[in-house]
């Protein structure tokens, strides 16, 4: 077989540059260069699409810039027929790249067609992520609304039962797909990553490693929706519990069951909620830890963020994405532990230089997660999974 692929990238989102639709394209745009030919089929796109990605909406150029609560529907039911007509065109043993969220039918049907079906992981495996979740928030009084229900749970073994390749974001995601049944010659560790134009270690003007250590307050930052899954009900604890004296700065939406826990601990005068920031690698600058208790992920972006940004990570396993080693590029403590959460702070608040020299270890490691080299390494992987096939 001639290394010389088509790619059918099923993708079911608007694409506005942003979230995980912003990741598959980052990825994908490094396959045509590797001799890919790939198509990206999207609910519609409102933003350019790469040179060389061939695009495919299903609301169409007429229904772009329509409001999309009026033509989802519409755009969801022509774009699984425009997918079916591509797969019926190419030839047995192409590639169909699923992201979540792929509808059962339009799986098994490329499967049934013979093409080579790989299935990409955003997240952990809702079957792995569910007891995780309902766990996290009976810990905390609440009953659970992470919405991943039993009949999720069902649909997704499946397809990853019949995938013949599985994209895998983290180390911890590894774990949970083979517990779930994917051979190890089924499994591409892979991972998300960084956008170079948005993130880079220093920049003019921004605060130095040095600089930091002479300012008479430690700051550390959390970046991200404030809910049960990124830990951020442990955080606060652990802020209150490790008496710093300093600041803790908390950036993105709150999830509304927990509105009035983080109001109690943002009216203190060390809390500071922001919102949204757009802006956001200057914001890591000026602060001297990213802090990321995470229960549940599968390639986290802002660690990778982060680290660009020239601050050192403590996280969970499950955050650590496949950057942090504990010691090394930032400090790793148990998901849910609101005593080792206190005591990395205290450690970092009380060690500067062990901040610089951890900032500097990940900052040296994190320009293999820049996304042009995420997307030539997935390509590299789907080349060797064809050829394999």
């Amino acid at each position: 077989m001639n290394v010389s692929p088509q790619c059918l990238v099923w993708l079911p989102h608007s694409y506005t540059a942003r979230g995980p639709a912003e990741s598959c394209v980052r990825i994908i745009e490094q396959f045509p260069a590797a001799g890919i030919k790939t198509t990206l089929f999207v609910n519609r796109a409102r933003h350019a699409i790469p040179d060389g990605v061939r695009l495919v909406e299903g609301a169409g150029s007429l229904l772009r810039n329509a409001p999309y609560r009026l033509v989802a529907g519409f755009a969801k039911w022509r774009l699984e027929r425009l997918f079916r007509k591509a797969v019926d065109r190419v030839p047995a043993g192409s590639i169909a790249y699923f992201w979540p969220n792929t509808p059962s039918e339009i799986f098994e049907y490329a499967k049934a067609r013979g093409l080579i079906c790989v299935r990409e992981m955003i997240n952990s495996p809702v079957g792995n992520a569910k007891p995780i979740l309902d766990r996290a928030y009976r810990d905390v009084g609440l009953e659970p609304v992470h919405g991943i229900t039993d009949a999720m749970v069902e649909a997704e073994n499946k397809q990853l039962d019949q995938a013949h390749f599985v994209f895998s974001s983290n180390a911890q995601v590894d774990v949970a797909l083979k517990a779930l049944g994917v051979d190890e010659d089924r499994l591409l560790p892979a991972s998300f990553g960084w956008v170079k134009s948005r993130f880079s270690g220093q920049v003019e003007g921004s605060a130095t490693p040095s600089e930091k250590t002479e300012r008479a307050k430690f700051r550390a930052i959390f970046v991200g929706t404030m809910n049960v899954r990124k830990g951020i009900v442990t955080l606060l604890e652990a802020w209150e519990k490790a008496c710093i004296d300093g600041e803790l700065v908390l950036a993105g939406s709150v999830e509304p069951c927990l509105e009035a826990l983080v109001q109690q601990y943002t009216s203190k005068p060390d809390v500071t909620h922001l919102g949204h920031v757009s802006d956001v690698a200057s914001l890591y600058r000026s602060c001297d830890a990213f802090v990321f208790p995470t229960h549940e992920e599968g390639g986290p972006q802002v660690t990778y963020e982060a680290a660009a940004c020239g601050i050192p990570v403590v996280t969970t396993p499950m955050g650590a994405a496949r950057l942090v080693r504990d010691g090394e590029t930032g400090l790793l403590v148990e998901a849910g532990s609101v005593d080792e959460l206190a005591a990395a702070l205290q450690h970092l608040a009380n060690e500067p230089q062990l901040c610089e020299k951890m900032a500097m270890q990940a900052l040296a490691k994190v320009d293999r997660f820049e996304y042009t080299n995420v997307g030539k390494g997935r390509a590299a992987q789907l080349l060797d999974a064809y050829s394999s096939s």
